[in-house]
């Protein structure tokens, strides 16, 4: 990918309907020469803070680096990757669970748990229990919320489908692929990397808009409120950039982690496409934006329009309550936290952190 000096984030895992969706498996491939360090260990032992310094000196060094933040607290991380040296760090805990394939030759456990002094936490197992079962109930709940938010916005699509005009948008996404897309010459195929760009989170739906000003000059915007158009749209325009010899992001919905697209960046074209709603607005306005209205029946729009604003509603009620839930896990997550926090020695981590910088100097 492209070099740059700002800041490239995503997530890497999605609160959805199954609980817990993981994109670990676009990150690297094992059977490729490389360095992987999977860590292991609970809450509070600085898995972290250990990434964001490695990630902070590899980019003082000219590397780009991509951040995965963690959705469940959007302000710690789960992975850091440098592709160009074919290495990466990542929380291999649950619920992104990693073993490795080829363990001792691209993939290297790490175990941060000989950092503890494990009578402390033994001594206090009541309530380690307790909080590490309130906090799985806590998830579950989540989960339910936005598996009903997702049967809804199911329901949506399925009603919308009687007023689209597939064929036009079909067209629209020829013509916007042609303009901006030149094709490459004799050149093969590219990957189209994985990643989500927003995450249900505790303080709400969080976008990386961050990662569109980094890696795009240009923003094309798709506002599709009712998320008719927009996925479709975005299938083609990957399909076609891949075709055309590009890299690019694959940015999925977390509510439909498998199949609904809302996002495309093509790095080397310094161009992203943008799915624009009520949940992730557009950062520059009405600029290059495209309605999804100019694609549907008026007449047959209007008769369901009513029933579509009530649905959008009541999605948005479930979840608002599946953030306040995630809110409640993270505090209690932080709780759990402070027990770990108490029988950590973190000279030990300290040593750690430096033996992982010398693998990365060692490739």
């Amino acid at each position: 990918m492209t070099k740059t000096i700002l800041p490239v984030s995503f997530f890497f895992g999605a609160n959805n309907k199954g609980g817990y969706c993981s994109l670990y498996n676009e990150l690297y491939n094992p059977f490729e020469n490389g360095n992987h360090i999977i860590l292991k260990g609970g809450p509070g032992t600085g898995k972290s803070t250990l990434m964001k310094k490695i990630a902070e000196k590899k980019e003082k060094e000219g590397y780009y680096i991509e951040r995965g933040y963690c959705s469940a607290d959007p302000n710690s991380l789960d992975v850091v990757a440098a592709p160009e040296l074919n290495f990466s760090v990542l929380d291999g805990t649950a619920p992104h669970t990693v073993d490795p394939t080829v363990p001792g030759v691209t993939e290297h456990i790490i175990d941060l748990s000989v950092a503890w002094d494990k009578s402390y936490l033994k001594s206090h197992q009541t309530e380690i229990f307790e909080l590490t079962q309130s906090n799985s109930k806590t998830h579950k709940k989540v989960a339910s919320f936005l598996s009903v938010a997702a049967q809804i916005e199911t329901q949506s699509v399925l009603l919308c489908n009687n007023f689209i005009d597939k064929q036009k948008a079909e067209r629209f996404a020829k013509r916007i692929c042609s303009k901006n897309i030149p094709q490459k010459k004799n050149c093969k195929k590219g990957i189209a990397h994985k990643r989500f760009l927003s995450a249900v989170t505790p303080d709400g739906i969080v976008t990386q808009y961050d990662t569109l000003v980094a890696l795009s000059e240009k923003i094309i915007n798709i506002n599709d409120e009712f998320s008719l158009i927009a996925p479709a749209v975005m299938d083609y325009i990957s399909d076609y950039a891949v075709d055309a010899g590009y890299d690019i992001y694959k940015c999925f919905c977390p509510l439909f982690p498998h199949f609904k697209t809302e996002h495309v960046i093509i790095p080397q074209l310094k161009l992203a496409f943008f799915t624009q709603n009520s949940y992730h607005k557009s950062i520059d306005g009405e600029k290059n934006t495209v309605n999804a209205s100019r694609f549907y029946d008026k007449d047959t729009f209007k008769l369901n329009k009513e029933k579509l604003l009530f649905q959008k509603k009541a999605k948005k009620e479930l979840i608002d309550e599946a953030v306040r839930n995630l809110n409640l896990a993270l505090k209690i997550h932080d709780k759990l936290e402070e027990y770990y926090i108490k029988a950590t020695d973190f000279s030990i981590i300290e040593e750690i952190s430096k033996k992982i910088e010398n693998m990365i100097e060692k490739g």
